[in-house]
């Protein structure tokens, strides 16, 4: 399921480019999560062919442009697997769908006035990255700093992360960043993970 998200990513984000080059809109505006639209029950332009609901999925796979894009799946790659494996296949991208829309609905209801659409897919990657912290603390993780391959236990990256979320969101609030998105993700992921994991 992990390789099959980031394919699905990759494959929306082709199609969104391809679709402005062609035709000149943005697709985000159209599948991103627009807080007025789903507050107000209301479709605004550029109008969506389905029920604005349906955003609350179809933003994830939405990105800003390729470093958002490459960043994200980055993130999701390293965590995803490991979660994948102790939930199995289908739990899992249970678990990753509703994290998304959860983190959703917790940016929109003090932003409901806003018709900015929320896109990308960290929101449910972090609702991964806090269940990971739960559940394998002391996985070690490669990453690259700089231009050397390290690899750090979980928890020596995912606590410095959202403490940062955090500090962001109180010192920057609204921002180009869904900070908040990024913290109800986590949070919920860390919470309800055990119950994905069918352990109660």
């Amino acid at each position: 399921m992990t390789i099959l998200i980031i394919l699905g990513n990759i494959a929306a984000f082709v199609y969104q480019k391809m679709f402005f080059m062609s035709h000149g809109g943005d697709l985000a505006a159209i599948y991103g999560a627009r807080p007025y639209e789903l507050t107000h029950f209301k479709d605004i332009y550029p109008p969506s062919p389905y029920t604005p609901y349906i955003s609350l999925i179809t933003y994830m796979f939405m990105h800003g442009g390729i470093v958002h894009i490459i960043g994200n799946m980055l993130f999701f790659y390293a965590f995803a697997p490991n979660l994948e494996d102790i939930m199995g296949h289908f739990r899992f991208l249970l678990f990753y769908i509703v994290c998304g829309v959860v983190s959703a609905i917790v940016y929109i209801i003090p932003n409901f006035t806003s018709t900015i659409p929320l896109v990308g897919a960290s929101g449910a990657i972090a609702g991964v990255m806090g269940a990971h912290f739960r559940t394998l603390p002391g996985t070690r993780i490669s990453c690259l700093l700089i231009i050397f391959r390290i690899t750090l236990p979980a928890i020596v990256i995912l606590l410095p992360w959202i403490v940062l979320q955090f500090y962001n969101q109180i010192y920057q609030g609204q921002s180009s960043v869904a900070w908040l998105a990024h913290i109800g993700g986590f949070i919920f992921g860390f919470l309800l993970v055990r119950k994905f994991q069918g352990n109660n």
